[in-house]
Protein backbone atom coordinates (compact mmCIF):
# COMPACT_ATOMS: atom_id res chain seq x y z
CA UNK A 1 0.00 0.00 0.00
CA UNK A 2 2.83 2.34 0.94
CA UNK A 3 4.61 1.72 -2.40
CA UNK A 4 1.37 2.43 -4.33
CA UNK A 5 0.97 5.73 -2.47
CA UNK A 6 4.61 6.66 -3.18
CA UNK A 7 4.12 5.83 -6.86
CA UNK A 8 1.11 8.16 -7.07
CA UNK A 9 2.96 10.85 -5.16
CA UNK A 10 5.98 10.64 -7.49
CA UNK A 11 3.75 10.68 -10.57
CA UNK A 12 1.93 13.74 -9.21
CA UNK A 13 5.17 15.56 -8.47
CA UNK A 14 6.51 14.74 -11.93
CA UNK A 15 3.33 16.09 -13.51
CA UNK A 16 3.49 19.22 -11.36
CA UNK A 17 7.15 19.84 -12.17
CA UNK A 18 6.47 19.40 -15.89
CA UNK A 19 3.59 21.89 -15.84
CA UNK A 20 5.60 24.38 -13.78
CA UNK A 21 8.45 24.11 -16.27
CA UNK A 22 6.15 25.01 -19.18
CA UNK A 23 6.71 28.49 -20.57
CA UNK A 24 4.16 30.96 -19.18
CA UNK A 25 3.23 34.17 -20.97
CA UNK A 26 0.95 36.98 -19.84
CA UNK A 27 1.33 39.25 -22.86
CA UNK A 28 2.37 39.12 -26.52
CA UNK A 29 4.14 41.57 -28.82
CA UNK A 30 3.08 42.15 -32.40
CA UNK A 31 5.87 39.88 -33.65
CA UNK A 32 4.74 37.11 -31.27
CA UNK A 33 1.12 37.47 -32.43
CA UNK A 34 2.25 37.31 -36.06
CA UNK A 35 4.26 34.14 -35.36
CA UNK A 36 1.36 32.59 -33.44
CA UNK A 37 -1.02 33.15 -36.37
CA UNK A 38 1.51 31.96 -38.95
CA UNK A 39 2.33 28.80 -36.98
CA UNK A 40 -1.41 28.05 -36.71
CA UNK A 41 -1.82 28.32 -40.48
CA UNK A 42 -3.75 31.61 -40.36
CA UNK A 43 -1.10 33.72 -42.07
CA UNK A 44 -0.84 36.99 -40.31
CA UNK A 45 0.24 40.45 -41.27
CA UNK A 46 0.74 42.93 -38.42
CA UNK A 47 0.01 46.61 -38.63
CA UNK A 48 -0.06 49.16 -35.81
CA UNK A 49 -3.24 50.92 -34.74
CA UNK A 50 -2.65 54.57 -35.51
CA UNK A 51 -4.56 55.80 -32.44
CA UNK A 52 -3.38 53.36 -29.75
CA UNK A 53 -0.09 51.97 -31.07
CA UNK A 54 -1.41 48.45 -30.42
CA UNK A 55 -0.71 45.62 -32.86
CA UNK A 56 -3.51 44.61 -35.23
CA UNK A 57 -3.23 41.44 -37.31
CA UNK A 58 -4.98 40.40 -40.50
CA UNK A 59 -5.46 36.63 -40.71
CA UNK A 60 -7.21 34.13 -42.95
CA UNK A 61 -8.80 30.74 -42.61
CA UNK A 62 -9.69 29.33 -46.01
CA UNK A 63 -11.22 32.19 -47.99
CA UNK A 64 -12.32 33.99 -44.86
CA UNK A 65 -10.44 37.06 -43.63
CA UNK A 66 -10.48 38.10 -39.99
CA UNK A 67 -8.82 40.65 -37.72
CA UNK A 68 -7.03 40.22 -34.41
CA UNK A 69 -6.93 43.36 -32.31
CA UNK A 70 -4.45 43.31 -29.43
CA UNK A 71 -5.81 45.01 -26.33
CA UNK A 72 -4.69 45.94 -22.81
CA UNK A 73 -1.22 46.82 -24.09
CA UNK A 74 1.78 48.48 -22.51
CA UNK A 75 5.54 48.58 -22.27
CA UNK A 76 8.24 48.96 -24.88
CA UNK A 77 8.14 47.03 -27.09
CA UNK A 78 4.37 47.03 -26.82
CA UNK A 79 2.99 43.75 -25.44
CA UNK A 80 -0.71 43.01 -24.94
CA UNK A 81 -2.65 40.86 -22.50
CA UNK A 82 -5.83 40.30 -24.51
CA UNK A 83 -6.48 39.32 -28.11
CA UNK A 84 -9.83 40.03 -29.76
CA UNK A 85 -10.50 38.02 -32.93
CA UNK A 86 -13.38 39.13 -35.12
CA UNK A 87 -14.88 38.65 -38.56
CA UNK A 88 -17.66 40.75 -40.09
CA UNK A 89 -19.80 39.72 -43.05
CA UNK A 90 -21.76 41.96 -45.38
CA UNK A 91 -25.44 41.04 -45.51
CA UNK A 92 -25.92 42.99 -48.77
CA UNK A 93 -29.32 44.05 -47.44
CA UNK A 94 -30.74 45.79 -44.38
CA UNK A 95 -30.59 43.92 -41.06
CA UNK A 96 -33.87 42.11 -40.34
CA UNK A 97 -35.56 40.16 -37.53
CA UNK A 98 -34.07 36.88 -38.79
CA UNK A 99 -30.58 38.30 -38.29
CA UNK A 100 -31.39 39.10 -34.67
CA UNK A 101 -32.62 35.51 -34.23
CA UNK A 102 -29.33 34.19 -35.66
CA UNK A 103 -27.33 36.35 -33.24
CA UNK A 104 -29.48 35.41 -30.24
CA UNK A 105 -29.49 31.70 -31.10
CA UNK A 106 -25.73 31.63 -31.60
CA UNK A 107 -25.06 33.49 -28.35
CA UNK A 108 -27.40 31.23 -26.39
CA UNK A 109 -25.87 28.03 -27.80
CA UNK A 110 -22.15 28.87 -27.73
CA UNK A 111 -19.95 29.62 -24.76
CA UNK A 112 -17.02 30.66 -26.96
CA UNK A 113 -17.56 33.48 -29.39
CA UNK A 114 -20.14 36.23 -29.46
CA UNK A 115 -22.29 37.13 -32.45
CA UNK A 116 -23.39 40.70 -33.14
CA UNK A 117 -24.97 42.98 -35.74
CA UNK A 118 -23.70 46.28 -37.10
CA UNK A 119 -26.95 47.78 -38.33
CA UNK A 120 -25.54 50.95 -39.88
CA UNK A 121 -23.21 48.88 -42.06
CA UNK A 122 -25.65 45.97 -42.69
CA UNK A 123 -23.13 43.50 -41.31
CA UNK A 124 -23.26 40.48 -39.04
CA UNK A 125 -20.19 39.29 -37.20
CA UNK A 126 -18.63 37.09 -34.59
CA UNK A 127 -15.80 37.72 -32.15
CA UNK A 128 -13.69 35.67 -29.78
CA UNK A 129 -11.29 36.57 -26.95
CA UNK A 130 -8.06 35.06 -25.74
CA UNK A 131 -7.06 36.45 -22.35
CA UNK A 132 -3.42 36.06 -21.27
CA UNK A 133 -3.87 37.94 -17.97
CA UNK A 134 -2.25 36.13 -15.07
CA UNK A 135 -0.18 33.94 -17.35
CA UNK A 136 -0.97 30.98 -19.58
CA UNK A 137 1.10 28.30 -21.28
CA UNK A 138 1.83 28.35 -25.01
CA UNK A 139 -0.20 25.11 -25.26
CA UNK A 140 -3.20 26.91 -23.79
CA UNK A 141 -2.85 29.77 -26.27
CA UNK A 142 -2.53 27.30 -29.17
CA UNK A 143 -5.61 25.42 -27.95
CA UNK A 144 -7.65 28.61 -27.68
CA UNK A 145 -6.44 29.73 -31.10
CA UNK A 146 -7.53 26.46 -32.70
CA UNK A 147 -10.97 27.01 -31.13
CA UNK A 148 -11.37 30.18 -33.25
CA UNK A 149 -11.80 28.03 -36.39
CA UNK A 150 -14.69 26.11 -34.86
CA UNK A 151 -16.30 29.34 -33.60
CA UNK A 152 -16.29 30.70 -37.16
CA UNK A 153 -17.56 27.40 -38.60
CA UNK A 154 -20.40 27.21 -36.07
CA UNK A 155 -21.34 30.83 -36.69
CA UNK A 156 -21.36 30.51 -40.48
CA UNK A 157 -23.45 27.34 -40.19
CA UNK A 158 -25.98 29.23 -38.04
CA UNK A 159 -26.11 32.05 -40.62
CA UNK A 160 -26.48 29.58 -43.49
CA UNK A 161 -29.23 27.65 -41.70
CA UNK A 162 -31.14 30.92 -41.26
CA UNK A 163 -30.87 31.70 -44.98
CA UNK A 164 -32.02 28.25 -46.02
CA UNK A 165 -34.66 27.93 -43.32
CA UNK A 166 -33.01 24.82 -41.83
Amino acid sequence: MKSVFLSFLCAGLLTLSTSVAAEITNSMSGAEIEKLLTDAGFGGRIITDRDTGAPVAMGTTGDLKFIVRAMDCGGEPVACRRLLFFANFDLNRPVNAGDFRVVNNFNEAHFDGRAYLIEGKNQIGVDYHIDLTGGVTSDHVASRLSRWRSVIDSFLKQVSNNRTGA
